[in-house]
């Protein structure tokens, strides 16, 4: 892989990645006077719409072909469907700041699924930094349970492995399209799945009691969090490898920390601040790990 395409990979998975920062707290804020399954919904919706809207001003109209079909299907469900579902139902019961920690999960777990379906094949010391971050997000997770884990933590574990599949899949796939087109019909296929679920809530819910902090931050998961940081992302991930742009994600607790503290109220405790730092700290090793 060329020094320039890696580079050009890192910006654009750092960009994706501040991008996808902001989805833990607009989450948070948006379970309150939404449920799951309109927030996972109401995100493909929009997306979907951003996505035919650049395929057609592109010109980029044609379908993918059909081995790349089961590959941007995987890849929709487990970034559309299965990672923000999980993570509404974890965030129903725990803040936002123990969320952005576990998250530090993401990584790990896609650097596995990479190397068993790309063979990708990371350094000795890539797989030592990536499995300290790992570690370090396991002990907070335990921590903040009081010595135990809990069910949100098992929502949360679910997300990150719906997220990882979702990334390999799509990083693969974003090398021959692009990762915009990749994502734009991924989002296509699953929007008239996603408006079934949202037409009987229409008429259900009382727009007159719903905040206006929670129509942002639903539109927030929507077009940014969704579809534009996720265009970013698989860009970066075609370009840069999808084992080490992933570990990029290892700065979404730190980001995500500083999101909470600063919209939610939500007090930081030393032990997050401590495995945010170790987990920011084993991603600069893995960026910096040679293949």
């Amino acid at each position: 892989m060329s020094m320039p395409n890696r580079s050009a990979g890192v910006v654009l998975g750092i960009l994706g990645m501040l991008g996808f920062s902001g989805t833990l707290v607009a989450t948070r804020v948006a379970v309150v006077d939404f449920t799951p399954l309109d927030i996972t919904c109401a995100r493909i919706v929009m997306a979907g719409g951003l996505g035919a809207a650049f395929l057609i001003i592109t010109g980029q109209c044609e379908p993918p072909e059909r081995r790349f079909l089961v590959p941007i299907l995987v890849m929709g469900l487990g970034l559309a469907i299965g990672y923000p579902f999980f993570l509404a139902m974890a965030l129903e019961s725990v803040p936002a700041v123990h969320g952005a920690v576990v998250t530090g999960l993401a990584p790990a777990v896609t650097a596995i699924i990479a190397v068993l379906r790309t063979g990708e094949r990371p350094p000795p010391v890539f797989w030592i930094a990536c499995w300290t971050g790992f570690c370090a997000v396991l002990y907070f997770a335990y921590d903040a349970g009081g010595g135990h884990l809990t069910l949100p933590d098992g929502w949360l574990f679910l997300g990150m492995l719906s997220l990882g599949i979702a990334y390999v899949e799509g990083g693969r796939v974003s090398r021959e399209l692009s990762g915009s087109v990749t994502l734009s019909w991924s989002m296509l296929f699953l929007t008239p799945f996603a408006v079934l679920p949202l037409l009987p809530r229409i008429s259900q819910i009382d727009t007159s009691t719903i905040s206006a902090a929670s129509w942002v931050s639903l539109a927030y998961l929507g077009v940014v969090s969704m579809f534009l940081a996720s265009v970013l992302w698989y860009g970066g991930l075609a370009l840069g490898g999808i084992a080490r742009i992933g570990q990029i994600n290892l700065l979404l607790p730190l980001t995500a920390l500083g999101w909470s503290a600063l919209f939610l109220g939500e007090q930081i405790t030393l032990t997050a601040i401590v495995c945010a730092v170790i987990v920011l700290a084993t991603m600069v090793i893995c960026l910096k790990t040679k293949s």
